[in-house]
Parts: C-alpha cells; structure tokens; sequence
C-alpha cells in the first residue's frame, strides 16, 4: 500500500509463469489468492476511512498490477525498472498498461455471493468462486431449479449423492 497524500495505491503483484499444474492459480491456490486480496483491499478502505478528515471525503484508492502499473503511480519513485516479462503475463490476464482500478470496484466484484447458473458454467469460473461449491453461489429459486430441491435439503444429503446432483446440473 502506497499512501501519497492525495491517492492510496494497492500495488498487486503477479504470479510467475509456471509450467507445473502443482504451480498454476487454481483450485484452492485460487481461493486463498482471491481470499487474500479480498483482506488487503478491505484493509485498504478501512485505512481512508480512518484517514479521512470530519470535513473531507476519503481519499481514493486504486488497484494498480504489477508491470502494468499507471505513471501517477510509477512517478512516485525515484527510480522504476519495468518488468517485461511480468507486463506480458498481466496483459495476457486482461489488464491494460496504465490501468488503475478502483479499489471499491474490484471487491464488490470478488466478493460478490450470486452467480446465475450459466455464469457458473462458465470458463474461467468468476473470480473468487469456489469450484468445489458452485452451487451455494445460486439464489434460491435457481437452487430449485437445478437441484429440484432446497439448499437444506440438497446439503443433508450424503456427499456422493450431492456430486451427482452437481454433475446433472452442470456444475462440476
């Protein structure tokens, strides 16, 4: 976290390009990845909160990636060394060179609890979905709708039968 009086930054780094399944972002990697950006940006908010002045909004707070960062961030020192490797791995993850999010914007999206049923089907999977339980990510009446019964229900079944009621539903 960068603090420069008028912006707060959260600088994100970047996973290595690796070629081992056991190294790849997925499954609970993926969760503890998204768990643990979910609590710095929470950290974040609650740091411009506590920053603000009884007079004065909040300052902002940007996500800025690593190799993609913006130059209002790149300017704060004195010297920056681009990474052309890393750059190439975030471009190829969907982030645009001098893009700054807003900190606000992208956890509402990792932390967001309703998915319809093709959204769960989709692949990549949202980010910050658990693939082992895409179907606690259904309201209700979509929950009925695949499962032919409630959430109660399905989850006093025993967990073979649940796999099963996953896979006819589409949502292994």
């Amino acid at each position: 976290m960068l603090d420069n009086e008028d912006e707060i930054y959260l600088w994100q780094g970047w996973w290595p390009n690796v070629t081992t399944e056991e190294n790849n972002l997925t499954g609970s990697r993926a969760l503890r990845w998204s768990s643990e950006r979910r609590c710095a940006m929470e950290t974040v908010l609650q740091y411009c909160q506590l920053k603000a002045k009884a007079d004065q909004s909040p300052p902002v707070a940007y996500l800025v990636s690593a190799g993609v960062e913006p130059l209002s961030f790149t300017n704060l020192f004195p010297e920056w060394t681009v990474n052309e490797e890393v750059t190439q791995l975030n471009v190829q993850e969907g982030r645009n060179p001098g893009e700054k999010l807003l900190v606000q914007e992208v956890l509402d999206r990792l932390s967001r609890t309703t998915y319809t049923r093709s959204e769960l089907q989709e692949n990549p999977l949202p980010e910050g979905v658990d693939p082992t339980r895409l179907e606690s990510y259904l309201n209700d009446e979509d929950f009925q709708d695949a499962m032919g019964m409630s959430k109660d229900e399905f989850y006093g079944l025993p967990a073979w039968k649940q796999t099963q009621l996953r896979k006819e539903a589409g949502l292994f």
